[in-house]
């Protein structure tokens, strides 16, 4: 058998086809036991380039589309055979069926987040109709409160009462590179990505001295664990 390259795993085999990987090879559904591995058989690893990093983003789509659960693979990723692929994963199953549970029915969103002066004092909070309703809703406030790294981001403050109605896993990487503060990544239900941005980009409207961009809706790679791949 030819080196297998890893897409992504899955948290079980989907029920649709999976068509070809981005050279145009079959796509095997390997089953490590606890998790399901989507490989293709390759003649030798992809270089780096940006059209290779678009047709591996393409397949993972793809994957995204047929399987309630994906982790993206880090580009260029390549076992010798099936048992040497299986056992990396078995190295890492625990970080993966945890993984795999939180991005089951989400995706991720990106909120790159601009500061005009970095020592401004922060804005008062957005409030939200609805967001004292009940306990119900502070229960669901609370619950996404939890999922947010610890390391909070000053300027993401004023957001909290909008971002706790749709984030369910949030991370956060930092930059050094003003007036860019960070790039945040937030895992949504599938299908809330036009409702959070227009829920962000409203509320940020109100709030002068803070700037972001937001893109995706995307396969959720910021919560893969890193030793996938």
């Amino acid at each position: 058998m030819s080196p297998l390259y890893l897409y992504a795993v899955l948290g079980a085999v989907p029920a649709t086809p999976i068509g070809e990987g981005m050279m145009g090879e079959a796509l095997h559904l390997v089953d490590c036991g606890e998790v399901i591995a989507a490989a293709g058989e390759i003649a030798r690893a992809p270089s780096l380039a940006p059209d290779a990093l678009r047709s591996h983003d393409a397949v993972v789509r793809r994957l995204a589309d047929v399987a309630d659960a994906v982790l993206p693979a880090r580009f260029g990723t390549v076992a010798s055979d099936r048992t040497e692929l299986c056992e990396l994963l078995a190295r890492i199953s625990e970080s993966l069926r945890d993984a795999l549970a939180q991005v089951a029915g989400r995706e991720q969103m990106i909120l790159r987040v601009f500061a005009d002066a970095a020592d401004a004092p922060s804005p008062p909070p957005v409030t939200v109709p609805g967001m004292e309703s009940g306990p119900g809703t502070r229960y669901l406030a609370e619950r996404a409160r939890a999922h947010r790294a610890t390391a909070e981001l000053r300027e993401l403050a004023p957001l909290r009462p909008v971002l706790d109605r749709f984030v369910a896993g949030e991370r956060v990487e930092r930059h050094d590179t003003p007036p860019l503060v960070a790039s945040v990544y937030h895992l949504l239900p599938r299908g809330a990505a036009a409702a959070y941005t227009a829920a962000v980009e409203d509320a940020v409207a109100h709030l002068p001295g803070l700037r972001v961009t937001i893109s995706g809706p995307w396969a959720p790679y910021a919560f893969a664990p890193d030793a996938l791949g």
